[in-house]
């Protein structure tokens, strides 16, 4: 099957030789925000490290500073903050107003859903998103504009209005709608608190933040945009349609964000902006836009290449091994199978006394396998049979009911069974789907796990909705929850082989989660970190510390480093003048200060030959890919290229997809964006090319299910570990963050 990649990318082509500027020193933020609000007309205002740069708009501009000519050629990037002005005008100026900078972002037409009465309160408006940037095309950078639609929902009428219309507020969140001072922008809304009561053409606010005030005029506030907001106001105006109008919002969402949609949506706008002609910068100095580069044009595209499959390892001489996953473990088992312990795991389960009979048919399933009509499904040797397991205890402890409370009492109950008899190995707890989104305090399942864990009782919930799955569906939900079991007992299924190019390396990932019990108090970032190193001829799991909040993540980044690279040292007997490398996987731009801390943890280990890489791994980003010959997958991912492809797209960038039209869940899912790994300038260790592979490798290293994961693991297994101590934080007296100093917190307890 062929392909046809298309990128979201513009290039630019510049008119003119130089760049007019006027230089001022840069003093702090606050100058700089001053400067771009007080000679908006007259100027774009951006920073180059000490200095002020004021680009002018207008050739009578008043000097601000010290005036003088660059060329376009070598000072391309000062083009960017030019035209980022031009632009808002020059839209703004076609009825096209803006909602905001970087992307620069445009409201569109409103959509329809044919239910009048909610139309005129709840708008679904086309947005389109540019972003500013440079390409690189086989060794050359070429500025350009990257361009993508959406469709944003909105609470178009006021509180005010709604009031009169008898819709009931309370408990609701709401946005304040604020004017800005550039005429060219749309007033901008900030999420203010939520709705205690209505009173005297006043809503009064029973959570806000801190420096909103308590009582608030109705016809400022608006709906926040929420599927919680959005359902009530249906409700209330549509009556018992409610359901097929949400149906139709979800529809033309599904229907714009699809793969062919959005690049028949980005074509279109981008050639209308085109056709407006050239855009004059300064005097002498213009841009016109092309068109959207594709694979055909290779002298001006990215060269796309498909990253290898992992070979899978199942035994320490890297012998057994296969390129899928399932096949190689039902063909040689796990590889640990030889040392692994316990044979005859003693297990408690928590459920739901209503729930008991239905779990116990469940777990007979996952214990002996599934099969129809007599034929074998993948997991026809159950749990037992395909790890190589002797025998499993199950002992049910029940809960009186499916709430905390109840749970808790359950579990508790469980670990003094445990500890006056013979101990756990693991407990598995039933769930219900919906409790995922309950308060941590009022969450059955988390309660549970932190009663078990605190004794160091690793946990496994299973959901009772999987139990009436069709048996075809069962045989899947069965296979990932055997794998993460077997890991959480401490078994090691399969290593991802790895090169011999290098003595040793060592890989640290970093993870994160915003925790917090309201919206309207500062959420505190934790992170989470991950190492990974290479021995024995595949990638090995080594450690997981604490999750830490943001603000200390540096000292236990270089405490987790550390503490690895001392016990790898010791257990692979590394040798004085061995070839070290240590790569970082960060979720966030490395600031130059946590770089340096890094670096001055590694001067201890100064008798071996180190390098070290830094890599940003984003998701956040404008690049969208196209693969205009994909059809996609039983209706999935039109549009959507395969996963496993990379390119270079700017210095010490690449893009890497891992979300194929095979790895979509649903129809409805929209067009996936690839990964953007950005590598630190400060890397010693600089081939962005291995780099990429490794994160692609790494993505198909989960033990959590068998299908490959939208992250490397090392960010992955990092974002669980943050999340989940996060929220176990939140549970007050029935949680101490000190229980993973415990053995507990050096396993795969997170899966």
């Amino acid at each position: 099957m062929g392909r046809q990649l298309q990128l979201n990318f513009t290039p630019l082509l510049v008119h003119g030789d130089a760049i007019q500027l006027q230089t001022l020193p840069f003093k702090d933020s606050q100058q700089l925000r001053e400067l771009r609000d007080q000679y908006r007309t007259q100027f774009a205002v951006t920073r180059r490290a000490d200095q002020i740069v004021a680009l002018p708009l207008a050739p009578d501009a008043t000097p601000i500073g010290k005036e003088k000519h660059v060329s376009a050629v070598e000072h391309a990037s000062l083009i960017r903050p030019l035209l980022e002005q031009r632009l808002v005008s020059l839209l703004s100026a076609n009825r096209r107003p803006v909602a905001r900078y970087n992307p620069i972002t445009t409201v569109g037409r409103t959509l329809p859903t044919g239910f009048l009465d909610a139309d005129e309160h709840v708008h679904l408006q086309s947005r389109v998103l540019i972003s500013i940037r440079s390409l690189k095309l086989q060794g050359s950078d070429l500025l350009g504009l990257l361009w993508d639609i959406e469709i944003q929902k909105t609470c178009a009428t006021s509180l005010a209005v709604l009031s009169e219309q008898g819709v009931r507020l309370d408990g609701l969140v709401v946005e304040r709608e604020t004017p800005v001072e550039d005429a060219r922008m749309l007033p901008q809304r900030r999420l203010v608190g939520r709705v205690g009561g209505i009173a005297d053409g006043k809503a009064r606010l029973s959570e806000r933040f801190m420096n909103i005030e308590e009582l608030l005029p109705l016809d400022e506030l608006y709906l926040e945009a929420s599927p919680e907001n959005i359902r009530h106001l249906l409700q209330h105006f549509t009556r018992n349609a409610s359901g097929r109008a949400q149906g139709k919002i979800d529809e033309i969402v599904f229907e714009n964000s699809r793969g062919r949609a959005r690049m028949e949506h980005i074509a279109r706008i981008s050639d209308w902006v085109r056709g407006i002609g050239a855009i004059e910068l300064q005097k002498g100095l213009s841009v016109s836009i092309d068109s959207l580069i594709n694979e055909k044009d290779s002298a001006t595209f990215p060269r796309f290449a498909e990253a290898s499959t992992p070979t899978y390892v199942f035994d320490a001489g890297t012998l057994k091994s296969e390129t899928r996953a399932a096949v190689g473990l039902t063909k040689f088992g796990p590889y640990s199978r030889h040392v692994f312990t316990p044979t005859r795991p003693n297990v408690c389960v928590v459920c739901d006394r209503a729930r008991r009979g239905q779990f116990e048919l469940f777990l007979r399933k996952f214990r002996d396998g599934l099969t129809v009509d007599g034929k074998s499904l993948p997991f026809g040797r159950g749990f037992l049979g395909i790890y190589g397991l002797q025998d499993i205890t199950l002992t049910f402890v029940e809960a009186d009911s499916f709430t905390a409370d109840a749970y808790h009492a359950a579990a508790s109950k469980a670990v003094r069974m445990g500890a006056e008899g013979t101990p756990w190995h693991l407990a598995l707890v039933q769930t219900e789907r919906d409790s995922r989104q309950l308060p941590p305090q009022r969450n059955p399942y988390l309660v549970a796990k932190a009663a078990f864990l605190s004794n160091q009782i690793p946990t496994q919930f299973i959901a009772f909705e999987t139990f009436a799955m069709a048996p075809s569906n069962l045989a899947y939900t069965l296979s990932n929850l055997a794998l993460a079991v077997y890991a959480k007992l401490g078994g090691i299924p399969w290593l991802i082989k790895s090169d011999k190019g290098i003595a040793h390396e060592v890989v640290i990932g970093l993870g994160s989660a915003a925790i917090g019990e309201s919206r309207f108090l500062k959420k505190e970032r934790i992170v989470g970190i991950t190492s990974v190193f290479r021995g024995d001829g595949g990638y090995l799991l080594s450690n997981l510390s604490n999750a830490v909040p943001m603000a200390k993540y540096g000292e236990a980044l270089t405490d987790s480093l550390q503490a690895t690279l001392q016990r790898v040292r010791s257990e692979m007997n590394w040798i004085k003048g061995d070839s070290v490398r240590v790569i970082v996987h960060a979720f966030k731009p490395m600031r130059n200060t946590e770089i340096e801390s890094v670096k001055a943890a590694l001067k201890e280990f100064s008798e071996f030959d180190l390098q070290f890489a830094f890599l940003h791994v984003k998701q956040d980003h404008p690049y969208l890919l196209f693969d205009d010959d994909s059809v996609g997958t039983k209706g999935r991912g039109e549009k959507t290229p395969i996963r496993g492809l990379y390119a270079e797209v700017g210095d010490n960038e690449t893009l890497l997809t891992l979300t194929g039209p095979q790895q979509l869940k649903r129809p409805t899912d929209g067009l996936p964006k690839p990964l953007l790994l950005t590598l630190h300038r400060d890397s010693t260790f600089t081939d962005i090319i291995y780099l990429t592979k490794q994160v692609y490798w790494f993505s198909n290293h989960s033990w959590r299910s068998f299908l490959p994961a939208a992250m490397p693991v090392t960010i992955y297994y990092s974002d669980l570990v943050a999340g989940l101590l996060g929220r176990l934080d939140r549970l007050g007296s029935r949680w101490s963050p000190s229980v993973m100093l415990g053995k507990i917190g050096t396993t795969r307890w997170f899966l």
